[in-house]
């Protein structure tokens, strides 16, 4: 009797690829293990870490496809599940009745409402803020750089606003004064004035505590008008050469909604951050914000996802946390 040959044995790691590949436990469990290990640590490696695996899991599912019934029947079944997932899109934006149903949140500034790494649910409904109305003339003083008001009753015209220029060159002797007493002083915008007050940044492990400069109220023509956690929050698209155009939709709650002759504009204010949107001004590059339009308004965010959202930022290249993301801001109460 003629001996059969001994069977082909598979190496180890040859056994655990193919079992990776078709296994969604180990895939799943994978990455919930280093996405874990990222939220723990913060440390940027383990997002890096979290994309290579996504990317080795499409790799080796295309190639157990590919080994099991070719590359035609491979790409057709990718053409289907990408065909679906825009379909399943297209879908939620109908029902959504907005161009983004979901978003991930990229940044710590509505801490501690929203966390960085929260996949949001997007709504395309109208907002709740303070509605004003003001004309056109009034909308362009608005947007326009403010009248710094100084204790000595002087004025100063800056760029974005006074808090952000004090950041960026904090040895200035009105800057010294600002960090100080910053009840003394506010800002002027057409018919909005910007009123400063202190606020106590608080670490969120109770490691430290300080007070710091921040928007206390705004007046608009002899109403005071204080944040409002209860206003929406929502997804905008900054305009091309903003600011916040660098980091993409920016998602943050509703100060006012604007009448500027017909037209709706909205200002924004993240929870986490001492002053509004259009107040944010970086002097190194040279760019500002502007009120956000009813054409970049993308929707009111009606529900979040805690940690989903750090696939997207992971697949996008935001791996290191921005700023103030081990603290939260604590606003004076209202007068």
């Amino acid at each position: 009797m003629e001996a059969k040959p001994p069977a082909e044995k598979k190496f180890l790691p040859d056994q655990l690829l193919e079992r990776f590949s078709t296994d969604w436990v180990y895939q799943f469990g994978l990455i919930g293990i280093t996405l874990a290990l990222y939220i723990l640590t913060k440390n940027p490696f383990f997002g890096v870490l979290v994309l290579l695996e996504l990317l080795l899991i499409v790799a080796l599912e295309i190639r157990h496809g590919v080994k099991k019934h070719g590359w035609k029947a491979e790409l057709k079944d990718i053409a289907i599940s990408l065909g679906a997932i825009i379909l399943l899109w297209f879908a939620a934006m109908f029902v959504m009745g907005t161009s983004v149903p979901l978003n991930a949140v990229v940044s710590c500034s509505m801490l501690p409402n929203i966390e960085r790494g929260d996949m949001v649910l997007v709504q395309g409904l109208q907002p709740a803020g303070y509605d004003v109305e003001i004309t056109q003339a009034e909308f362009a003083q608005l947007n326009s750089s403010p009248a710094v008001h100084l204790p000595d009753g002087s004025t100063r015209e800056l760029r974005g606003s006074l808090y952000t220029y004090c950041a960026q060159f904090p040895t200035e002797q009105t800057c010294r004064q600002f960090f100080n007493n910053p009840e003394s002083f506010y800002e002027t915008r057409g018919p909005f004035t910007f009123q400063y007050g202190k606020c106590t940044r608080e670490n969120r492990e109770g490691r430290f505590s300080y007070q710091t400069p921040c928007l206390e109220y705004v007046e608009f023509k002899g109403t005071q008008y204080y944040p409002n956690f209860a206003h929406d929050t929502i997804v905008y698209a900054p305009a091309q050469g903003d600011l916040y155009s660098l980091a993409g939709d920016i998602i943050h709650r509703v100060y006012f909604k604007i009448n500027a002759g017909g037209s709706t504009f909205y200002l924004t204010k993240g929870d986490n951050n001492p002053v509004m949107d259009i107040q944010e001004y970086s002097y190194s590059m040279e760019m500002g914000n502007s009120p956000p339009s009813l054409a970049q308004y993308k929707g009111k965010v009606v529900g979040r996802v805690p940690f989903i959202g750090y696939l997207k930022l992971f697949t996008a290249g935001f791996f290191s946390e921005t700023t103030n993301c081990d603290s939260t801001l604590a606003f004076p109460p209202m007068q």
